[in-house]
């Protein structure tokens, strides 16, 4: 095994190759993904003049942060490429980070053994951490802070090894421009000094004092900016203490930070929802025991981490800022160091391989190590799949995906000046959408506008009805729920009243129990909250083999009929479901619609009917909403979802572009 490793790493271009395969696959797993609110804020607050470039140089953003450098990078180089396709910046963040992986094997290749380096480059580029950088250009400062380090070090130790100045120069200046990407730069002296006294041999003392004087102006121009940045921001720091940038020595904040250790390991610390949990925390155990199984060995053979604390030194020192301040611990904070904890990961995988004996005496030496890097190389992917279903950043998509699609599915295009009233709801619901940009972007109309009442902004006084193009919503776990009358008066809902309704049943359609369903209410009608592409409404249920029958109020001219149809569930073969007009023993087709949704995804969703009802004005009329299983008769899953099922005295147009939803005419049918 030993013979096998040491081959396989001096041909490290088929490892590269493999590596950069395995980074496209397994980081696309994003890619579904649509923008979050830090990527709307980008969207936002473009820079296209030098007036705007200035003003961000003499004054912090309006989230409290100093990175001039990002807005005009975001305006000439990443928005011209990527406008407003999402999938576009995934790709864009995936070809960064491949490149910066590579920069970090050719940095690692330089200060480490090949084998070491190629074990450390491995483990950068498929870090969890890659699944964040990766996403969008809500990483846009990381992105440049990433780039601007590496060719600092790469220029560094051309300094080093060649005395040119040149290089000294251009070094310097890179540093001047990260300092303006990320508050975090400020700590890049304190990295190139613990990578100056790894690298330097004698005394550390005289090691420290050469390592000062070369690199004292990097220290005087952290200082100035530090400076610069209080002046900018008019203060040291956010005096409110639940401020995320608030500085803080809080030790119970400090512990809300052991989050990064697991990560370090690709282990993210969760809930446990499902059985995948209970696996994946097994194999977490299991590495976790492996290396620690590892570490022992290696110290009983002698082996101590000589010089290598200074390469966890260079890491704390870019961790250091997110460390000491309120915000919560985010894991793309860990990119950067995981440059020289690579090296360290790098250094400890290629001793372990080389150093310890058998594990186990029927297995070839370093089973265990390759079991190690593979136990690894999966809780990564685990950690991902867990991110992108359940991350900040996945959830903030899904929010202002859902939506942008929930208000084009119920508006088709807001009309100028509208106003969008968002009801107590989740925490941070501003940033879902940068407050106004999701709509003004999507909609392409800066006169609309968004009210959040988590931000105290409370309805117009409950007496009076609402202003015209005032648009009431209620976020529920990612998912919209609209609230107004979106007819405006003039309604007369059927959803509880049609409960009131006689039911017959078809026997044919078999059912193991005739005399209790499983149903919320054992019964065939029932009403049901149902969430689909987004969007939460109450609807009506009627099961398979069910028909039921409605009185209507007296249809005044001009009337129409709105019912929205959906099935409840993905699974069986299918169901039709019918609706009509029975008056005096006389039917009359309206809707007739067979959903399959366990094979089509397009009845997965909201197919939403609008029906003039001009030639059916009077009374004594019924509601006639019909369910029938398949042609195979077969009941599991066949629940027809009937929502909005109201009657208005206007007309009312939907342009609904994304589901079926439309004015129609009886008789098309």
């Amino acid at each position: 095994m030993e013979v096998r490793v040491e081959k396989a790493f001096t041909r490290p271009g088929r490892i590269v190759f493999l590596v950069v395969i395995a980074q496209i696959l397994i980081y696309s797993i994003s890619w579904g993904q649509f923008f979050c609110g830090d990527s709307l804020y980008y969207l936002s607050r473009m820079t296209p003049t030098w007036d705007a470039f200035a003003q961000n140089l003499l004054r912090e953003d309006d989230v409290g942060q100093y990175r001039p450098l990002t807005y005009p990078a975001f305006t000439y180089l990443i928005y011209p490429i990527g406008r407003l396709e999402p999938i576009v910046y995934h790709w864009i963040g995936l070809a960064i980070h491949i490149g910066l992986s590579l920069l970090v094997y050719l940095l690692l290749r330089r200060l480490l053994d090949p084998g070491a380096a190629i074990l450390g480059y491995v483990f950068f580029a498929l870090h969890t951490t890659g699944y964040f950088i990766t996403y969008d250009m809500t990483f846009l400062p990381d992105w440049l802070l990433g780039v601007f380090l590496l060719l600092i070090l790469h220029c560094w130790l051309n300094y080093r090894s060649t005395g040119r100045s040149y290089f000294y120069a251009i070094t310097l200046g890179l540093f001047v421009l990260a300092l303006f990407s990320k508050e975090t730069a400020l700590m890049i002296p304190a990295a190139l000094f613990a990578l100056a006294m790894w690298q330097a041999d004698g005394p550390w003392v005289a090691r420290a004092r050469r390592t000062v004087i070369r690199l004292w102006p990097f220290f005087a121009l952290s200082a100035a900016h530090f400076i610069w940045i209080v002046f900018a921001k008019g203060r040291l720091h956010p005096e409110d203490p639940q401020h995320p940038f608030h500085l803080t020595a809080n030790p119970l904040i400090l512990l809300r930070k052991s989050k990064f250790i697991p990560w370090l390991l690709n282990i993210d610390v969760h809930r446990v929802r499902t059985s995948v949990d209970i696996v994946y925390y097994g194999l977490a155990a299991i590495q976790c025991l492996l290396l620690v199984m590892l570490f022992v060995r290696l110290y009983r053979s002698g082996a101590r981490p000589g010089r290598v604390f200074w390469l966890l030194a260079w890491a704390l020192a870019l961790l250091l800022p997110p460390l000491v301040i309120s915000e919560p611990p985010y894991e793309h904070h860990l990119y950067m160091p995981l440059l020289a904890l690579s090296a360290a990961a790098g250094v400890f995988f290629l001793t372990a391989a080389r150093s310890l004996p058998r594990l186990v005496r029927f297995l070839p030496r370093g089973t265990h190590l390759v079991a190690v890097l593979t136990l690894n190389l999966v809780l990564s992917v685990l950690t991902m799949a867990h991110f992108n279903e359940r991350s900040w950043v996945a959830h903030g998509s899904r929010v202002a995906e859902n939506a942008l699609i929930t208000m084009k599915r119920h508006h088709g295009v807001l009309p100028t000046g509208s106003v969008v009233h968002l009801a107590r709801s989740e925490r941070n619901s501003i940033w879902y959408f940068d407050q106004h940009t999701l709509i003004r972007l999507f909609f392409n109309d800066p006169t609309l506008t968004m009210r959040f009442e988590d931000l105290g902004e409370a309805l117009p006084p409950r007496p009076q009805p609402l202003p015209d193009n005032y648009f009431i919503y209620r976020l529920s776990d990612g998912n919209f729920e609209r609230l107004d009358d979106r007819w405006k008066g003039g309604t007369t809902s059927l959803l509880e009243w049609a409960l009131q309704g006689q039911t017959t049943e078809d026997r044919s359609q078999f059912y193991p129990d005739f005399n209790r369903f499983q149903t919320p209410s054992g019964g065939r009608v029932f009403l049901h909250p149902l969430r689909r592409l987004g969007e939460i409404r109450r609807t009506l249920v009627t099961i398979a083999g069910t028909t039921l029958r409605v009185p209507l109020p007296y249809i005044e001219p001009g009337s129409e009929l709105h019912v929205g149809i959906s099935a409840a569930f993905e699974i069986g073969d299918g169901f039709e479901a019918r609706l009509s007009l029975e008056r005096e023993g006389c039917e009359t087709k309206l809707v007739r619609h067979f959903l399959n949704p366990a094979h089509q995804r397009g009845d997965r969703g909201w197919y939403d009917y609008h029906l003039d009802l001009a030639d059916y004005s009077g009374s004594n009329y019924f509601l006639v909403l019909k369910c029938d299983a398949g042609e195979q008769k077969k009941t599991p899953g066949d629940w027809a979802c009937w929502s909005l099922l109201n009657i208005t005295r206007q007309t009312c147009a939907h342009k609904g572009d994304l589901i079926i939803s439309r004015t129609t005419d009886i008789d098309d049918y």
